[in-house]
């Protein structure tokens, strides 16, 4: 538990209107910092919601904030329940206990649900989902799969990386990636798929204008400007309205499979705490 001696010596100095010559205490011997109407601030609330400071007068400032919005809040409610009609405070009172329910059966759910759902999602789930509902993951506009290098156009590897990113077996894989520091820019995977709007912001000499002339499978691209050196291979491209690639939404598909499980599980989980309630008495309808 952290303390605070000069901040102590101050706010309980500042308070000592409530306090008299003597230090106010709960049963755990826990110092009142403050009182608003019927309901005290103990010193263990103060420090648990205080961050450390590096300065005492920091630690001071804070903690008088601290204090007056605490004060704020009580002095608030204790009007609350002065002004407001019995049937306002009975509404409010079934609003916090229902919400109170909510947070202690959301908690135990979650927990249950840690402790109990496989949270790993097979390669074959994935495609398994993915093929019977590909409805649901047509695109809405091209998708285009790439592997680019920008590089100085001075390099004396430029004949080289090109050969080696045409051909791109696990050797030019190799090769590229050690000399992966002289590029400028580069994307070398081959499940890289990415939509039109954002390939044009990626490869700057390609526009609007020209999109098209990009879409061409298998198909390599060299490009110069007045500072570098684009080497483009485009392996594939999948225009709108057609599914898009699994490889693209592999991670929403294990999120979406995931939720699912999930879902099931918590109405199995509805169902069995009321059946097993009844078989143990622990729940009786009456009738």
């Amino acid at each position: 538990m952290r303390d605070y001696p000069v901040l102590h010596f101050l706010l309980l100095t500042s308070f000592s209107l409530f306090f008299c010559c003597d230090q106010i205490y709960n049963v755990n011997k826990d110092p009142v910092v403050a009182r608003a109407g019927n309901t005290y601030l103990y010193n263990s609330e103060l420090t648990k919601n205080l961050p450390i400071f590096s300065s005492d007068t920091d630690s001071v400032i804070q903690a008088e904030n601290y204090i007056n919005n605490w004060a704020r809040k009580q002095l608030l409610i204790d009007q609350a329940i002065i002004n407001l009609n019995f049937e306002d405070q009975e509404r409010l009172e079934e609003l916090v206990m229902s919400y109170r329910s909510y947070l202690w059966s959301r908690a135990y759910k979650e927990f249950v649900i840690k402790s109990n759902i496989d949270t790993i999602i097979s390669k074959e789930e994935v495609e398994s989902y993915y093929l019977e509902n590909q409805n649901n993951f047509k695109l809405n506009e091209v998708m285009v799969n790439f592997r680019f290098i920008a590089l100085p156009s001075e390099n004396i590897d430029l004949l080289e990386i090109k050969d080696k990113l045409i051909r791109f077996q696990e050797k030019d894989k190799r090769f590229l990636d050690s000399l992966s520091f002289q590029f400028n820019s580069y994307q070398l995977k081959d499940t890289f798929w990415i939509k039109k709007r954002e390939m044009i912001r990626t490869l700057p000499f390609i526009k609007e204008i020209n999109f098209e002339e990009y879409l061409k499978k298998s198909q390599f691209f060299l490009v110069n400007d007045a500072f570098e050196v684009y080497l483009l291979f485009v392996n594939d491209f999948i225009l709108r309205n057609e599914v898009s690639p699994l490889e693209s939404i592999e991670n929403t598909i294990r999120k979406i499979v995931f939720n699912k499980r999930k879902l099931d599980f918590i109405r199995q989980f509805d169902k069995e705490i009321l059946q097993d309630a009844i078989q143990t008495k622990k729940f009786e309808l009456y009738r």
